[in-house]
Formats: structure tokens, sequence, C-alpha cells
């Protein structure tokens, strides 16, 4: 029978691929059989609304009802259409949980459906999401190209936001690759489907010999056990928990959760890739996040840092997106000891930044790139935790010193930087009586309207004193006016 096309398809040619998997190739040989119509079997990409033809009749003219599969992209159900003068068509979804993953496609040759011709045709879809699994779950893409994809179908289930990190570059097999999809799947559709999460964010961190994969969401969290964080391969339970606890052990890998109600979740896997060197028993090393607007001053740093500390752990390096709330998202994310950033990135008020990272669970010291730091800056920075300030000109010993010295805890400052801090801070000029009672009330940590009270003077000439401290003293904001004292 020879069916013409309903509608011009959305993406890829829907003609069946060259060499279909022989099971799919059989499921739809089988559909076709059970109706004396045809039978197609496509894959659907639920995010992106597309679909192509994986297995069905490739002779000319006949073509899958291309309408119909649109359909059920677009609904996600089952859709029975009866043509009248024209031969009926029926498509069933191929679920993985609650996504769709492909559809079972087959016209009528001879009346119409029957519920029994439903109902075996949701058998041969079961057989058909056992088919498309098995036939590689990255289907030729790669990790990163998946995973994206992964997160495009979160966000188009509903309003979580979906972000991915690729830190690093390296080879994965395709076998460890595929397992690794397969625990982000999961993890994934439990975020999607029980979190109720703001936001998720993925990242992809390629080590020396291994492949680390992070996933954390804000969401409403679980019980993950009586401690904070525990080894999900020993105690692995709910919410799909165990299956990604086998398939770590099956890669010889570590998958460790922290969670707990009402503070979303955070996955961490790690397995080995390849022949990579392995830090030494119990050594402990230090990791590393490089954050800079040019990508020239971004890499220079990671490869003068790696090549004059190959002790260091892992040398990173993230491109800021412009908000320092990013900047400390990705930190929470990678984990790592040591943030060397350029000062700017900080924006203006800089000691807020500098608290919203040190407010981490875990925080990373923090190291400035600065070609030239303000002495009321410098003195900010420091009071605020700062553990070093180096000039990009300064050259590899002095950067590895720096860094490595943070990853200590300890601070490391030039002479040049200690002889600013000493000295005591120039006196501002100009400053009128009034202006000094305002400052010292900023000091003080009062708002606009609880000096003008004090004062008794209007919130808006508060304002106007405000505005004059910060140009004489050559502060940004309220926090830098207060910590001159």
């Amino acid at each position: 029978m020879v069916v013409p096309a309903l509608s011009s398809v959305v993406t890829a040619s829907p003609s069946a691929p060259a060499a279909p998997d022989p099971l799919l190739r059989r499921i739809a040989d089988h559909l076709g059989t059970l109706t004396g119509g045809d039978g197609w079997v496509v894959r659907v990409d639920e995010a992106t609304g597309t679909w192509t033809v994986l297995a069905g009749p490739d002779a000319e003219g006949v073509a899958v009802p291309g309408s119909v599969v649109e359909e059920l992209v677009a609904t996600c159900d089952p859709v029975l259409v009866d043509a009248p003068g024209g031969p009926g068509v029926l498509a069933v979804p191929v679920r993985r949980g609650p996504r769709v993953v492909g559809a079972c496609v087959v016209t009528a040759g001879r009346g119409g459906f029957s519920p029994a011709d439903l109902h075996l045709a949701e058998l041969f879809a079961d057989y058909a999401a056992l088919a498309l699994a098995d036939g590689g779950v990255l289907a030729g893409r790669t990790l990163e190209q998946a995973v994206r994809e992964e997160l495009a179908w979160v966000e188009a289930r509903g309003t979580t936001r979906a972000d991915l990190m690729t830190v690093g570059a390296g080879t994965v097999a395709d076998d460890v690759a595929d397992e690794v999809f397969r625990m982000v799947q999961e993890a994934l559709l439990n975020v999607a489907v029980h979190a109720d999460a703001a936001c998720v964010r993925v990242g992809l961190l390629h080590g020396p010999g291994t492949l680390t994969v992070l996933v954390e969401d804000d969401g409403r969290g679980f019980d993950a056990g009586a401690q904070s964080r525990r080894r999900v391969a020993a105690a692995g339970a709910q919410l799909g928990l165990r299956a990604m606890a086998a398939r770590a052990r099956r890669l010889d890998g570590e998958l460790e959760i922290d969670s707990a109600p009402g503070r979303g979740a955070r996955l961490r896997l790690t397995v080995p890739c390849t022949a990579g060197p392995v830090p030494a028993p119990g050594r402990t090393r230090t990791g590393v996040v490089v954050a800079a607007r040019r990508p020239v001053v971004r890499a220079g740093v990671v490869r003068l840092l790696q090549l004059g500390a190959p002790g260091l752990g892992m040398v990173s390096e993230v491109s800021p997106t412009g908000t320092a709330h990013d900047l400390a998202g990705a930190c929470r994310l990678l984990g790592p000891d040591v943030l060397v950033v350029e000062h700017d990135l900080l924006g203006d008020d800089l000691v807020a930044q500098l608290d919203a990272l040190a407010a981490l669970p875990d925080p990373p010291a923090v190291v400035l790139l600065a070609d030239h730091c303000p002495d009321d800056r410098l003195r900010a920075a420091v009071a605020a935790g700062v553990k070093g300030c180096v000039d990009p000109d300064a050259g590899a010993e002095r950067l590895v010193a720096v860094v490595t010295a943070a990853g200590r805890g300890e601070s490391l400052l030039a002479d040049d930087q200690l002889g600013r801090l000493a000295a005591p801070p120039r006196p501002a000029t100009g400053i009128t009586p009034r202006e000094t009672e305002v400052r010292r009330l900023v000091a003080r940590g009062l708002t606009d309207r609880q000096i003008a009270r004090t004062l008794a003077i209007s919130a808006k000439t508060v304002e106007k004193h405000v505005g004059s401290l910060l140009r004489k003293t050559g502060t940004h904001n309220r926090t830098m006016l207060a910590r001159l004292g």
C-alpha cells in the first residue's frame, strides 16, 4: 500500500536510514503485518519537537504520515486518524519514564483499528523502547551534545532553568559515556518530576584520567540519610539512586549525593576514563578555577599554573556571563579550593561579591588578578579575606607562589602591596563637617532615612552627602565607604 506524506517534516528527512537496527526493522515489519498496512519506528526529540524515521518502508513513494507524527510529538499521546476514503493511521508513543523518545506508526490496510490493535501497537512500542536504548543512548552524539539536549528537555517541561558548564577536554570511551549519560538522564528526570526546582546546573569536568559529573538543583531536596553527605554506593535508596549507584560500581567510579529536605540536591560522579596520572594516596591536591573576561588571559593563567605547579589538582577556566551571582554559582558547582579572578569582574560592590563567595558551603580562597588595584579597593579586598593580588605581568613564579599559598589558606602579598596597606588612608580633601557626620553614621550601618532622622535633615540631602563622600574618598559604594571608618 502506498501512503503519501500528509505534511512536510519539520526536521531531518523522514526516510529510513540506510542500515536500520535489525530489531527496529522487525518491529516496523510486524506493525505492518498487524493491520495489512505499513509500519514505521520513529525517534522523537521531545525537547526540540522534531523526529526522524529509524525503520520502515523505503520503497519509492512510501513515506511515514508526517502530520500524525507531528501531532504525537506535540501532544505526547497516541494519535488515531480515521481518514474517510483513505487509510487510517495510528501513532503510539515510545516512552522512557515520562519522556517520549520515539513513536510506532502504522497505517490500516483493511478496515479501521480495533482496541486490540491499539494494545498490540503499545506492546510493540515497549519493545521499541528497549531497542532504542540498546542501540546506544548517545546515538552518535558527544556526551556534551546529549547533555545539552537533555537540559533542553528539562526546560521545555516547565519553568526550570537548566545550565551546562564544561571544563577541560578529554576522551571518554563510548561505553563509559553511555553509562554516564544514563545517570545524568536519571538525575535530571528526578529534577524534572520530583524536585520542583527553579534552576538545575550540570558540570562536565575532564581531569587527569577522570571525568567528574556534577548535577545540582535548588529544589525541594530529599533525605539522603542521617549524614549530610554519604556514599550512595553503600546506601542508595530512593528516586533512582540505587540504579545510579549500580552504574557507578560498574564503571569503577564514585557517586556521592548531598541533599536534605528544603535545600536542593547535589550529585557528584567521578569515573576513570583514561590512563592519566593518579594522585598519591592521601595526598590533597588544590583545585583552581580561573575567571577572566578575555579568553587569552584565562588560557594563559591556566597554562602558567599547569607548568609552574604540576602538583596542583584540576586547574579550570570559566567564562563569566557578566554577573557575580553566576560566578558564585560556578564555584558552588565546581568546588575549587582557589578562585583566581580579575578584580573588575567582581563589579563596583567588591565587598558584597566577596561576601557572597565567602557564604558558599565550601568557599574558595580568592586571589585577584589586577594590573592596577586602587589602594582603597585593595584595602577593602584584603579586609574581606582576599589572599593575594597578582599583576598579570608579574610572571609565572609570582602567580604560582600566591595561588599555592592561598591553597594552604595563607595570604601572600607583595612588599609594595603591604606598604600600601600599612600606610594610613590618604585623608579625603574638602569633606565638610556635615559630611563627616554622615560618614560616621554610614559606618554604623544606618540607612539614609535613619541618618536623616538623626541629623534632622531630609533623606534627599543625605543622598547628596553620600554621593559627595563617594566622589571625595574614591570609594564606589556605601559598603566601601563604611569600611574606611
